[in-house]
This record gives structure tokens, sequence and C-alpha cells, in this order.
């Protein structure tokens, strides 16, 4: 079964690509890693857009400046050099929870695949997000496992994106099934009392990616859970 592109809706996944990026803060700097999936096209223009934000936001501190030209170079050579690669997209669905013929698909387990990449967005695993995770697979799903989450967590580079992902799954799961997982994500995010702007955006993508149209729409799939 050959899956579409989630940028552009029309070509069919053909490779995957990671670009390292650099953001200064002025007094301190983040450094990260991100990662694309889809045709070539897209993931071209997806690796440029990235080293286009990097070009305005990268130098704001003093090691941000010595860094961001590295970053810079790297990602327009590899732009350049984005090609199929059927065995990373395959890799990173098998890591996703979606098996070749797309179907029988185990919710639980995409759970934790969505989970994983939101974890490590940035490239990063924070121990602590890392336990409120699993604290709330636990009260949200009665098979939730740590130690399965664990190891999709350990393999997390071979994840989609999490806005990615969530598109493809959009296209599989069922409306209580989304719902389910979307509610994870989202009280993942607010763990910590509030849910930051960036993160507000990504979970309005990530919903918007799985087919979830509304907040009634959503609520009347959770619903469906109880029934």
């Amino acid at each position: 079964m050959s899956h579409v592109c989630p940028y552009c809706h029309e070509r069919d996944l053909e490779t995957v690509a990671s670009v390292p990026y650099v953001r200064g803060l002025v007094v301190a700097y983040t450094v990260g890693v991100k990662k694309f999936m889809g045709c070539r096209r897209c993931v071209r223009r997806a690796i440029y857009k990235e080293v286009g934000k990097s070009s305005v936001l990268g130098w704001f501190s003093i090691t941000a400046a010595v860094i961001n030209p590295v970053m810079l170079t790297y990602g327009a050579v590899r732009g350049l050099f984005v090609r199929p690669n059927p065995q990373a997209v395959r890799r990173a669905l098998d890591q996703a929870g979606i098996p070749e013929d797309g179907m029988h698909i185990d919710p639980l387990r995409v759970a934790y695949g969505l989970a994983a990449a939101m974890i490590a967005a940035d490239g990063k695993l924070q121990d602590e997000e890392v336990s409120v995770a699993i604290e709330i697979g636990r009260q949200l799903f009665t098979d939730f496992s740590a130690d399965d989450f664990f190891r999709v967590l350990k393999n997390h580079k071979d994840l989609p994106g999490v806005e990615e992902l969530a598109y493809l799954l959009g296209q599989i799961l069922e409306d209580n099934e989304k719902a389910l997982i979307y509610q994870y994500l989202a009280e993942i995010a607010a763990s910590d009392g509030e849910v930051a702007d960036e993160e507000q955006e990504m979970l309005e993508r990530v919903r918007s990616n799985l087919g979830i149209r509304d907040q009634a729409a959503m609520s009347m799939a959770r619903r469906q859970l109880s029934v």
C-alpha cells in the first residue's frame, strides 16, 4: 500500500531527511534536528524552509552565531541531494506502527509512535516529558506498557515528524481512535499546567492532519470511546 505525501497530498512518500538547526536566544541557544518525510520535492522544500528560518533566527547568541554557518551550509547541501529512499520510509512507518498493508493498525502502538515523535520533535529527549507520557498513557490506555513505549522511544530517530505521522494516521484510523490519540498528545502538552503557544500551534496542526475537523467533532468521537 502506498502512502501519500503529508505536504502536497498528491505524490507518494519517497524519502526521509533530517537537518540540524540552531536558534539564538541572546544569552543562550538551542540546537536540534528536524526530520521530514514526504515526496522528494516537498522534503527538499521543507529543508530549505528550515534553512531560511535558521538564516533569520540562528544568530542571536555568540555560540549560535559560530555554529549557524555550519548548519546553514549542511542544510543547503542536504537539500541538493534529496533522493528516493524507500528503505528509510518503510523503516519510519514500521517504527510508527504502520504496517506495510496499511491495515490492522493497533491504536496503542501508533500512540507510542506519536507520543515519542512529539517528545523528540526537537531531536532531544527530556526525562520529565518521558515520565509524563508514561503516566498519562497508563491512565488512558488499559494495556499501556512502559517497556514497549521505551522500545519505540529508543529508535525515535527513525520516526517521522509528529505532524507528518498525524496526517498518515488520519487516513487510516477510525474517529474514536483519532480522538483518543489526540487527547493523549494534548494531555502530555498540558501536563506542566500550561500549553505554550508553539505547542498549541503544533497540536492544532496535528488535529487538522488527523482529520478531526473541530472541537465538537472531537468531543463526539471521544464519547464513542465510552460506548
